[in-house]
């Protein structure tokens, strides 16, 4: 007993002693100067001081990181996309410092760019990881992929949970002898997204993630807030955008402004920015923000998401049914459905769907094809059975629904609909790679409606890498994808309802997006057309 007392006592002593002698190591060193570097003037992709003791990792890609030396050890500012931080802990390496005396790594934000590397830096040397309340839970968990990711795939960077040791909910200060980091919540990129004021004696410093990605004002996307445009599932706030933004702009400037994505300017930017410039590059966020809110509270934030809503009044999307969106528009004496994919289980999805609408005691009176591929007509013949609704299509797709639907099903040639009075619109034929393809062109509530099945796509390498080999195989024929194309110019479509919603698209258009989806679908096209004598038919790579 007397031994294990005197081994306890030791033990005690021992953690004593070290306790201190790590106080006495990491207290903050009288007159503390960092290492001398030549400081560069511009956001180079290189290791390179931006001031001194602040280091941009500028070789990390897509997103920079940044290395600040304090007397009581090392800080990073993210951690890059490498699970391992490889690039990350050479460049530190480089610099002539030790990964080891890492001490804190503040995330700005959950996506994958920039958070993917803290776990592995955290185990190796005992950091601390900071984070926004808002993105604590996507980093515990490690999921969603769409947290990560947003609306970029990556399949080769697989996610994992990051231990997020203090949850920052704005306005902290957290001190490194004489650095300090003060914690500004900028939610609106992401739900957690933070910058970080680092003051430190002659020096102010912002690291602002991705709520200002870039400072060149000469292409799309200088800030952040591409995300506002995007359904809930990204995590994006147009509100949140406009209130964060504002905040930064009423804040006294920084000395240095350092984004989240310097390599995205065309040229290394200097980061002391004058001060017009920086107002400038915000008031223009500020200024888009407004009008994007305006118009979500104008029009609805009518994404294709897969929640339905009503888009305008009787006209639905009703959520994606084996993952296509199913359309529909109710008159005072007609439910017409647009295609009915889904297969059988189209019918239980419409009678809960219908049901939750006020719609339980109503079956659609019609359908209108928008081709007769599987993917528009799988639940056709149970819908027939069930509802006793006309169908109506081109010649191609009325053979093929005689041939699946119930004997004496009601089938109607597009003409005759059209003469019919039954629907407010017109049929616009197209063609490319099937044969059967038609649009509906509605006018309804004051505006114009463009039901378009699959011509056109909005353009992601998803798309293409289908659309290359449907206009290049069996049955495509590009010259009338083309000529498709030229039809639908001459639509100026408010509502845009496709099968293919990319990235849960809203329907609502707005100033040139129309014309820059078909511009986009014709490059493409005149370039696979150009490169087919060269290269066998090959479906081509989108040109970013």
């Amino acid at each position: 007993m007397r031994l294990k007392s005197r081994l306890t006592k030791l033990a005690i002593l021992g953690i004593v002693v070290s306790v201190f002698a790590g106080v006495v190591l990491w207290r903050p060193r009288a007159g503390f100067t960092p290492r001398t570097s030549q400081v560069e003037s511009t956001l180079l992709p290189a290791s390179v001081a931006v001031a001194p003791g602040v280091y941009l990792l500028g070789k990390n890609s897509p997103a920079a990181v940044y290395l600040v030396e304090t007397s009581q050890g090392l800080v990073l500012i993210d951690s890059g996309l490498e699970a391992k931080a490889n690039l990350v802990r050479k460049q530190i390496s480089d610099l002539n410092f030790d990964v080891n005396q890492l001490r804190a790594i503040f995330l700005t934000h959950v996506h994958a760019d920039h958070s993917l590397g803290a776990e592995y830096l955290r185990s190796l040397t005992g950091a601390t990881v900071y984070a926004g309340r808002g993105d604590e839970d996507p980093l515990r968990s490690g999921e969603p992929r769409e947290a990560f990711f947003s609306i970029y795939s990556m399949p080769d960077h697989p996610t994992h949970p990051t231990t997020v040791d203090v949850k920052l909910t704005g306005d902290e200060t957290i001190e490194f002898g004489e650095t300090r980091i003060k914690v500004l919540a900028t939610p609106g990129h992401t739900t957690g997204s933070i910058c970080y004021l680092l003051e430190r004696p002659g020096l102010s410093a912002l690291f602002t993630g991705d709520v200002v990605q870039h400072l060149a004002m000469v292409r799309g996307g200088d800030l952040g807030t591409y995300s506002a445009y995007l359904p809930p599932l990204y995590r994006g706030d147009a509100r949140a955008s406009l209130t964060s933004l504002r905040r930064l702009r009423d804040l006294p400037q920084p000395d240095l402004i350092l984004p989240g994505h310097p390599r995205m300017d065309p040229t290394p930017q200097n980061p002391h920015m004058p001060p017009e410039q920086w107002k400038e590059l915000l008031n223009k966020g500020i200024a888009d923000m407004k009008l994007l809110l305006s118009r979500y509270e104008a029009d609805g934030a009518d994404f294709l998401d897969g929640v339905p809503k009503e888009l305008l009044p009787g006209l639905h999307y009703l959520g994606d049914c084996n993952h296509t969106p199913v359309y529909c528009l109710a008159t005072s004496k007609n439910l017409i459905l647009f295609d009915a994919p889904g297969g059988p289980g189209l019918l239980d999805f419409l009678a809960q769907r219908l049901s939750a609408i006020g719609y339980k005691d109503r079956k659609p009176t019609a359908v209108l094809l928008t081709s007769c591929a599987d993917e528009a007509t799988a639940g056709l013949a149970p819908l027939a059975r069930q509802s006793g609704c006309q169908v109506v299509g081109t010649p191609e797709s009325l053979e093929k629904a005689r041939r699946s639907c119930p004997i004496g099903t009601h089938l109607v040639s597009l003409e005759e609909f059209d003469k019919s009075g039954l629907f407010p619109g017109r049929m616009i034929a197209l063609g490319g790679f099937d044969g059967s393809a038609v649009a509906y062109q509605l006018n309804w509530q004051g505006k114009t409606i463009l039901v378009s099945g699959r011509i056109p796509v909005k353009l992601i390498q998803a798309t293409v890498d289908r659309l290359g080999p449907q206009l290049t195989g069996v049955g495509g024929n590009i010259e009338k994808y083309l000529n498709s194309l030229d039809r639908l110019a001459k639509v100026k479509p408010d509502l845009w309802l496709t099968a293919v919603p990319v990235h849960g698209q809203n329907a609502n258009l707005y100033d040139d997006e129309w014309e820059n989806v078909l511009k986009q679908n014709q490059e493409f096209t005149r370039r696979l057309r150009d490169s087919r004598p060269n290269r066998a038919g090959a479906p081509g790579r989108l040109k970013q």
